[in-house]
């Protein structure tokens, strides 16, 4: 589970260009994240997601559950240090449990601030994707839960059956991923009931949130870039 302090709401730049640097902190950490090796390197990449989701947070002002979630997210964040320095089963699954709490939270946040907005520009676009990125999160987390209570919910193919937690967690967010697009590549299968109905759920719950809320956002910021392009004078008309 991946963020960085609540201060960093205040590095992000107050124009309309929030979302746009939120979503390439997503998309840094996606492509940052094969690379990552080492037990420091792990614990500041668990530290800059919860960091990109306190950004997040201060992305959408004026919340009603904004302090909440704040607050949820500093309770991970000491978890996530505990889990590092007592390593234990139990505490691995409480700070999951608690960063996919903090995740779904900061999504509905972010929908609800996003759906309220009157203007849609490309910021506002922008934020949907950051979102739709958030999704794939939870489910990487959804997974890895899985994997923790059942080693055989999924079977990893060309990959071997040897593989270490951070190998498997590699190949989890891939299949995360992979899942929400519905391309499906076949090395990583869900094995148990229990991973099946995850893979299922984030399938069909990708493509109800592209076609029904990020249609809607673009359809918006197309309408309204027409709306407020000058109309033709009536030479041009003739």
């Amino acid at each position: 589970m991946p963020t960085i302090t609540p201060h960093i709401a205040t590095v992000l730049p107050q124009s309309g260009k929030r979302f746009h640097w939120l979503l390439a902190a997503l998309l840094f950490q996606i492509v940052a994240s094969p690379f990552v090796v080492g037990a420091a390197s792990l614990i500041l990449q668990d530290f800059l997601f919860l960091a990109i989701l306190l950004a997040a947070l201060g992305a959408v002002n004026h919340t009603p559950l904004r302090r909440f979630n704040s607050l949820l997210a500093l309770i991970c964040s000491a978890a996530v240090v505990l889990k590092y320095s007592f390593p234990d089963w139990y505490l691995d699954v409480a700070v999951s449990l608690l960063g996919a709490m903090v995740i779904l939270s900061t999504a509905v946040e972010m929908v609800n601030y996003l759906s309220r907005q009157r203007r849609v520009d490309l910021d506002t676009v922008l934020g949907g994707l950051c979102v739709y990125l958030f999704m794939g999160a939870l489910w990487l987390i959804l997974y890895t839960l899985a994997a923790q209570f059942d080693p055989l919910a999924f079977d990893f193919t060309v990959h071997g059956r040897d593989l270490s937690l951070r190998h498997r967690d590699s190949l989890l967010l891939f299949f995360s991923y992979v899942t929400l697009l519905t391309t499906g590549y076949g090395d990583v299968v869900p094995i148990s009931p229990m991973a099946r109905t995850l893979a299922i759920l984030e399938g069909i719950c990708g493509q109800f949130y592209l076609v029904f809320f990020m249609a809607r956002l673009v359809g918006l910021h197309v309408a309204e870039k027409g709306g407020a392009a000058p109309s033709p004078s009536h030479s041009e008309e003739g």
